[in-house]
């Protein structure tokens, strides 16, 4: 069984996410944000959703906190009413902006033959958009996000959910995602397989890792 995660790994989420909060900038207050506004944007966006990740807060209430930072950050008032629309706007201009890296349509042809689930934290009806969206939720077979099993990456439990209902043996399970904390670390300390993304080269790390999907092949055929 080969799961993958979604944000990062099979769709180019900052590259979405910069272009929908790029346009709601420009399209209600007529300011093109250069790279620190949009660098900040993506700092505190990853704060908050990892507070709603974790139940401190809930979706809606990240995305609001997420709006007033950033007005505040680029010189407009704090208004929480004017935050919670822009979040919604944010939301539907995100729709509009999911993307697939380059390599994963041909990767997932290439791939018949296997059986491929998601492993994705995040909002269910989001998650499971961004899947039909891109056409690629026919694909696979098991679709696990965190709103629906209570459990979310870090936490080694959505991982063994994983392993049980894909009804294989854990190291007959392969895990492919982008980011050592929320994808590597838990599968190393359960013993299931992963594959680190690491598409800018970026990771010193000695771990099993590929710079673009075409190379998941190499992987499970157990060459370098």
């Amino acid at each position: 069984m080969l799961y993958f995660d979604l944000d990062n790994t099979l769709i180019d989420y900052n590259s979405s996410e910069r272009k929908a909060i790029e346009f709601i900038f420009k399209e209600k207050y007529g300011l093109v944000l250069n790279n620190n506004q949009t660098d900040y944007w993506s700092k505190i966006s990853r704060k908050y959703f990892d507070y709603y990740l974790s139940k401190q807060i809930t979706f809606e209430e990240q995305g609001k906190n997420r709006f007033i930072k950033m007005l505040s950050y680029c010189g407009y008032v704090e208004n929480e009413k004017i935050a919670m629309e822009l979040f919604e706007e944010y939301q539907k201009q995100l729709e509009n902006s999911w993307i697939l890296f380059d390599d994963v349509v041909d990767m997932l042809h290439s791939l018949e033959g296997y059986r491929l689930g998601i492993i994705s934290n995040g909002k269910s009806i989001q998650q499971r958009a961004k899947l039909s969206c891109t056409n690629i939720e026919k694909y696979f077979e098991i679709i696990l996000i965190s709103e629906e099993t209570g459990f979310a990456k870090p936490s080694v439990d959505i991982f063994y959910e994983a392993v049980k209902q894909s009804g294989e043996k854990i190291d007959s399970v392969i895990y492919v995602g982008d980011n050592i904390k929320t994808d590597i670390l838990p599968c190393e300390k359960i013993g299931m397989k992963c594959v680190l993304v690491d598409r800018n080269s970026i990771c010193e790390k000695n771990i099993c890792k590929i710079k673009n999907l075409y190379e998941i092949h190499n992987v499970l055929l157990g060459t370098p």
